[in-house]
């Protein structure tokens, strides 16, 4: 699967995530959608997005002390 062809998967599957979530709007209940609800869900998604960013930040530092790791080695093997 190329790139263009992935971009287009992602490009539908979010416009129909927001047609879906336009249609629940209809459908839910007032109490979901008060803004108490909405803060709650703003503030599970800012904890999401940190821990992704903290995942993320560990991941690299693992990546980059293995690369350091290997380097290591091969400059001691050329020595």
């Amino acid at each position: 699967m190329n790139t263009t062809l992935t971009a287009l998967f992602v490009f539908g599957f979010l416009i129909g995530t927001v047609l879906l979530g336009m249609g629940l709007r209809r459908v839910l209940p007032e109490d979901h959608l008060s803004a108490e609800s909405k803060d709650v869900v703003k503030l599970a998604m800012g904890l999401v997005a940190t821990m992704a960013a903290l995942v993320l930040g560990l991941l690299v530092s693992s990546a980059k002390g293995a690369y350091d790791t290997e380097r290591s080695e091969v400059i001691q093997m050329a020595a």
